[in-house]
């Protein structure tokens, strides 16, 4: 089938499989500890078949809508199955070693499995988790679930704002808040958002849609998550780990994995509706999803209108010299529209098409310092998507799946004065990939242990860019640059010990090995290996570790070539001004370098999980991670005194050669004279250049982070009320940076802008009957302020979110299937920290938006109808 993820719901005939495991996976009488939480009965279903590894095939006409119980304990699959069904009128079969799900009737009898096909035919699904390309597999690496049920606690209206609930991503680089600021890997369009997995910069963490890539945005430094529909998500997936080998570019912080809804029936409409408390910040979410099954496929077609207005620094106090007007938080308008088409075309053969489109405006008033005229920062940015894949299954349990993605991302800038007259800018960006390949996987040899599985494939894409840009002062700059990537990839996993053969100290043992090669034209090429372990010693607990190699290729506005140059004054680039020739000219070349290499980067991660015995419904895990990323492509210095400075002495020549000027000025794009008497036209010429500063992009910089994550989730019943307790921290032990070999290590931990050591979410939902709320603390630990001589203390920023809703049922006929919630996000209306403007000015947005929110107390209502 198309979507290669956990949990679909496929339809099959009237018959919808849950989950397909590969059938040596797990045996009839294998026990492990389940908490349940309170849930939709499809969604407790999806845990089961993941957990254990069974088969679990039910109508979706009879899961559809209905609610399961809490369940904790130990547990076969079977037995967790029953307790599930409990009171609902269905009962569980066992067909082979599929579990089936049907009507408690003594006439309505499971078909066989010889009438159902092969239990790995193209109607039903096997799950492919994030993090592997092996149906049924677990990765080795720590796996982070946001579900649909936690998605609708949250109340996010953006998916920007569902990734701020996730500790292990930072807000550094573009997002809504950030414009303007001098942050790392900072986009020069600085409109949309983008993800940052363990602070690495936004380029550096691989976003997909149903495992597919999206284009990137502006100059492609970042893939724009404001542009996904939230209400079109089943789940997001997070591996916050290096996994290039399963992958390719890009996934070194980790990987994020949007899974959109594609099992859904009917019609839903959903409202809501919300506002600061403070004033600004309106807001409005209106969707509407329509689904439809048939005997031998299914389809969806989901749209959402998404309108919030801007919050203005005169409705803050904590702003501090801005203008009343200018805007902390921008007005947005977005259009999403999403559609899927899973067929059937033969017994063994199927189709899966998906087509996006997404459009989004953004207006900002800003002001410059020196004026009192208002700038309008205008933008629009459009995106558009169509995949699709043809799925055949093979005799046995293999798999041949051909696919194919178009993606395509258009932004466009202005900036402009009051009147439309153009001020400062216009920027208009096109980012575009093609790509196709193939992957084949199944079991090639029996162990005691199960299945040796393979997974194997090649890729080939093609990636385009165009940026144009002109403003009052230069003409248009069109900078363009193509590549075509090549790649091929294999994966396998041998299972040692299992349920088969387990014995005392290896109830599981399994390896895994990935290995992927990416030949990418003008740039060169790179092998990435990742091997993994999982042991489970005793049962209940698995330990497991891993070990990989990523890259980041360079963008292509990286590798483009193109640059300017610009004649000034020597004195503005000497670190000791004196020390400056009288008279002395500088050529300060800037832009992009063809000779830029891949960034690469070394990932070890050690975990644990553990559900205890003696605590039936508690699940505990541990992650170590520690990550050397290398070549980083970076400017050389960000400071313009550097001539004097050891450090920076590879990006300057004080006796440059005439005939080498001559050919670097030659080869400019652009070539700009400051040079003369209040940085006029100087008349300067290669001959005059005394000094040269190449400030161009470069390998030089390096990052080295370690740090733990904690997770906790505990479900358990207090008479008729059902909890679950869920928490989620990451510590950060070091994160040091160096902007080129021959500088110091820089300790960029618990800095502004930066990542922080200790940041947490937890939280406790309830349920009962037709009620569920929840309450969940954010927490930002405290920092110092180090911009300046004198260190300043930044508080820590904990706030508390919190949500109540109520689902009608049977018993109001006319209010079936309405479910009205309200949410309250910063519930206590807590400010952000206090952080001091940048040296020498005098007026800023008074916080640090990376590592707290302006937007303050938000309060929202949504009424959703499912038909």
């Amino acid at each position: 089938m198309f979507h290669n993820h956990l949990g679909s719901l496929l339809a099959a005939g009237s018959v919808a499989a849950i989950v397909c495991a590969t059938p040596a996976a797990a045996q009839v009488g294998d026990e492990q500890i389940y908490g349940l939480p309170a849930q939709d009965l499809a969604t407790s279903l999806r845990e089961v078949a993941t957990r254990s590894g069974r088969n679990i095939i039910a109508p979706s006409e009879l899961v559809a809508g209905r609610r399961a119980p809490a369940v904790s304990g130990p547990f076969t699959a079977e037995g967790v199955v029953r307790l599930l069904l409990t009171g609902s009128g269905l009962e569980v079969r066992r067909v082979g070693e599929s579990l089936v799900v049907a009507q408690e009737s003594a006439g309505s009898e499971a078909r066989r499995p010889a009438e159902q096909g092969d239990a790995t035919s193209a109607t039903e699904e096997t799950i492919v988790v994030t993090g592997t390309n092996i149906r049924g597999a677990q990765p080795t690496a720590s796996l982070i679930t946001i579900t649909r049920e936690e998605i609708d606690r949250t109340g996010a209206t953006s998916v920007e704002g569902l990734m701020r609930t996730v500790p292990q991503n930072t807000q550094g680089g573009v997002n809504e808040e950030s414009f303007g600021l001098p942050l790392p890997d900072q986009d020069p369009t600085e409109h949309g958002a983008g993800l940052n997995l363990r602070g690495l910069g936004q380029r550096a963490t691989l976003v997909l849609v149903n495992g597919r890539r999206l284009a990137p945005s502006s100059s492609g430094s970042f893939v724009d998550v404001s542009l996904i529909p939230v209400s079109a998500l089943e789940r997001v997936e997070i591996l916050p780990d290096g996994a290039s080998a399963i992958y390719g570019s890009d996934a070194v912080g980790g990987v994020v994995n949007f899974i959109l809804r594609d099992d859904f029936r009917g019609l839903e409409t959903s409202i809501q509706a919300g506002t600061t408390t403070r004033g600004g910040g309106e807001q409005l979410l209106l969707s509407q999803a329509a689904g439809h099954d048939w005997t031998s496929g299914n389809a969806m077609l989901a749209y959402e209108y998404r309108l919030e207005n801007e919050v203005e620094a005169g409705e803050r106090p904590f702003t501090i010299g801005l203008r009343p007007r200018a805007h902390l938080l921008p007005r947005e308008r977005r259009h999403s529209l999403l559609g899927t088409l899973e067929q059937e075309l033969l017994p063994s053969l199927s189709l899966g098409l998906t087509g996006s489109l997404a459009r989004r405006t953004t207006d900002r008033t800003v002001f410059q310092s020196i004026s009192p005229l208002p700038i309008s920062a205008e933008a629009e940015a459009e995106s558009a998507s169509l995949s699709a894949e043809l799925s055949y299954e093979l005799p046995g349990d293999w798999r041949l799946r051909l696919d194919g993605n178009y993606a395509v991302s258009d932004a466009d800038q202005r900036q402009t004065q009051p009147g439309g007259i153009a001020l400062v800018n216009s920027r208009r960006v096109r980012n575009a990939i093609l790509e196709g390949g193939f992957r084949l996987d199944g079991s090639v040899v029996e162990l005691p242990g199960g299945r040796v599985r393979i997974a194997l494939g090649a890729q080939a894409r093609r990636e385009e860019y165009r940026d144009a840009f002109e403003s009052t002062s230069i003409p248009e700059v069109v900078r363009e640059a193509d590549r075509n990537v090549r790649s091929v990839y294999g994966e396998l996993l041998v299972p040692l010990f299992s349920q088969l053969n387990r014995r005392s100290g290896l109830e599981r043992l399994q390896i895994s090995a990935a290995a992927r090669y990416d030949r990418y034209s003008g740039t060169g090429s790179t092998f990435d290996p990742r091997l993994g372990v999982l042991w489970s010693p005793l049962r209940g607990l698995n330990l497991r570790g891993s070990y990989s190699t990523s890259f980041r290729a360079p963008l292509l506005s990286e590798i483009s070539g193109s640059y300017s140059v610009i004649y000034v004054p020597a004195v503005f680039f000497y670190a000791d001004p004196s020390q400056a020739p009288a008279g002395s000219i500088a050529a300060v070349v800037q832009g992009s370098d063809p000779d830029v290499r891949p960034e690469t980067s070394r990932n070890w991660s050690f975990g644990a999980d553990w559900s205890p015995g003696f605590a039936t419904g508690l699940t505990l895990s541990a992650n170590y991670y520690d990550i050397r990323f290398s070549d980083r492509i970076a400017l050389p210095t960000a400071r313009a005194n550097v001539i004097g400075n050891p450090a920076f002495a590879p990006i300057f020549d004080l006796n440059p050669d005439v005939a080498a000027v001559t050919r670097l000025i030659g080869g400019a794009q652009t070539v700009l004279d400051f040079s003369g008497p209040g940085f006029s036209n100087g008349g300067s010429t290669p001959a005059d250049v005394d000094v040269v500063l190449d400030t161009r992009i470069s390998n030089t910089a390096f990052t080295s982070t370690r740090g733990f994550d904690f997770g906790l989730r505990y479900a358990f019943s207090l008479g008729t009320s059902d909890f679950v307790l869920d928490a989620n921290v990451n510590h950060i032990i070091e994160f040091d940076e160096q902007l080129t070999p021959a500088s110091p290590i820089i300790n960029s931990l618990d800095r502004p802008y930066r990542p922080l050591d200790w940041r947490a979410r937890a939280g406790l939902g309830w349920s009962r009957g037709g009620w569920t709320g929840s309450l969940f603390l954010n927490h930002a630990d405290d920092y110092q302020d180090d911009r300046s001589a004198t260190l300043r203390e930044v508080g820590a920023h904990t706030t508390f979110d919190a949500s109540l809703a109520y689902t009608f049922g049977d018993q109001a006929s006319w209010l079936r299937g309405t479910r009205i919630s309200l949410y309250v996000e910063n519930l206590f209306e807590n400010d952000p920290p206090r952080l001091l403007p940048e040296q020498g000015s005098t007026t800023g947005a008074g916080y640090d938006p990376v590592n707290a929110s302006g937007r303050g107390r938000f309060v929202a209502l949504q009424v959703r109808r499912t038909w």
